[in-house]
């Protein structure tokens, strides 16, 4: 027998606490209901699925610096002696809590497998964010420029290069090319424009089309 909504409404307001109660559902054919079915109308339950722990948990417990983790033994310890030189230093029990998945306390480091906690001062994280933003922000006013390789990530050290529009061919292998109308297509253009007394404007547009495309 299912159970009903004045049923549930009951068993709601009776079973808030124990959820092993022998609760009867009424009726005629009465019978107790299971640990599980009971476990929905236990107010004093809430939901919560069973979480799997992250691979590195921690808790910083030092918030006046910003935390990353480096690479320690990667391309011959290159990576981990560039972030010394950039002001990151490694993060100690002090400044963070491990509290489970692979991170691991070893020789007063903080270590997850190859990977390091290192941690920088505020103030110098801060200035190099404003440093990338000002710069996107001057790169993006700029006319006729535009960046090839650059990255969103704060911490790459690659450099993009800095190529011109005007160097740049009209058809780009794997881009879309660039609209050059046919000389129908140019002349419905211009016909179009004679109502609002652009044709002649026009007409020079369309000729400068055709003039670029030809070479």
């Amino acid at each position: 027998m299912a159970l009903t909504t004045q049923d549930g409404t009951k068993l709601g307001q009776t079973i808030v606490t124990d959820v092993n109660a022998n609760v009867s559902v009424p009726g005629p054919a009465a019978r107790k209901i299971s640990h599980e079915a009971a476990l929905l109308f236990d107010k004093s339950v809430v939901a919560r699925p069973l979480m799997v722990p992250e691979v590195c948990s921690l808790r910083v417990k030092n918030t006046e610096y910003r935390y990353r983790w480096v690479n320690r033994d990667g391309q011959g310890g290159r990576m981990y002696t560039q972030r010394r030189a950039q002001g990151f230093i490694n993060a100690t029990t002090d400044d963070v809590e491990v509290l489970g998945g692979d991170a691991e306390t070893r020789d007063g480091e903080i270590r997850a497998g190859d990977l390091v906690l290192m941690k920088l001062r505020q103030d110098i994280y801060d200035a190099a964010m404003k440093y990338n933003m000002v710069k996107a922000m001057t790169q993006a006013n700029m006319r006729g420029v535009h960046l090839e390789g650059a990255s969103a990530d704060v911490f790459d050290d690659a450099k993009p290069t800095r190529v011109s529009v005007a160097d740049e061919p009209f058809n780009r292998s794997g881009k879309a090319a660039a609209f050059i109308p046919s000389s129908a297509e140019a002349e419905a253009m211009i016909n179009d424009s004679i109502k609002g007394g652009r044709a002649e404007e026009a007409r020079q547009t369309m000729e400068t089309f055709r003039k670029k495309a030809d070479k």
